[in-house]
């Protein structure tokens, strides 16, 4: 649902039934994020991106290889500290940052924004500008830990819905307390987008997944 707080309108999932899901994937780019976008490409499916400025900064060439191939791309700050412990003043220059650093990139305007460790929506909602939305998620995998990619799969198809927004991630952290790979989270999208178009459930970017 869409909670309206001051600033920012802050999103869990989608306020509707259709038979859409967006799969969304943190903290890259990384070495798996053409590995990743690849398994959604093959099914004509599309995702949205959070990514850390300076992954951007490393990597542009892959980030404007996502914005061609149609995904969405997102801000997830730039030092991936917890927003509980971050002012709006250093909220609001990791974000936009991170937002110059994809526009430098791939030529995008981006207007998502999820904090790292989905922590603060609504100090995070104040801090951004005008016209962006905080997105978090109602399923969460815990791919950044699997070492499965079946337990992943598992998790997910046991609890989406029409509607839902999965938290997924296509690169490491700093501080990571998880695996030191993303390749478990790119086996599970070979096998998990087409279970889930099998079930009737066709992954899109979070803002097609709001589009009426």
């Amino acid at each position: 649902m869409i909670p309206r707080l001051r600033g920012a309108p802050v999103l869990y999932r989608a306020p509707h039934a259709r038979p859409l899901v967006a799969l969304t994937f943190d903290d890259g780019p990384s070495e798996w994020t053409p590995a990743i976008a690849a398994a959604l490409e093959r099914h004509g499916c599309k995702g949205t991106f959070f990514l850390l400025g300076p992954a951007v900064e490393r990597d542009p060439a892959t980030v404007r290889a996502l914005a061609a191939a149609g995904h969405e791309l997102a801000s997830h700050l730039w030092t991936h500290a917890n927003p509980e412990a971050m002012g709006h003043a250093a909220i609001r220059d990791e974000d936009g940052r991170t937002r110059a650093a994809i526009a430098a990139a791939a030529g995008v305007a981006a207007t998502l924004v999820r904090p790292p460790y989905c922590a603060a929506p609504k100090r995070v909602a104040r801090a951004v500008p005008r016209g962006s939305t905080v997105v978090l998620r109602d399923v969460d995998p815990e791919d950044w830990r699997a070492e499965d990619p079946k337990r992943v799969v598992a998790a997910v198809l046991g609890t989406i819905r029409p509607g839902a927004i999965v938290c997924l991630h296509d690169g490491i952290a700093p501080g990571n307390r998880g695996t030191r790979t993303r390749e478990v989270t790119a086996a599970a999208l070979s096998a998990l987008v087409p279970a889930l178009l099998e079930r009737g459930l066709r992954p899109v970017t979070v803002s097609e997944l709001l589009a009426r």
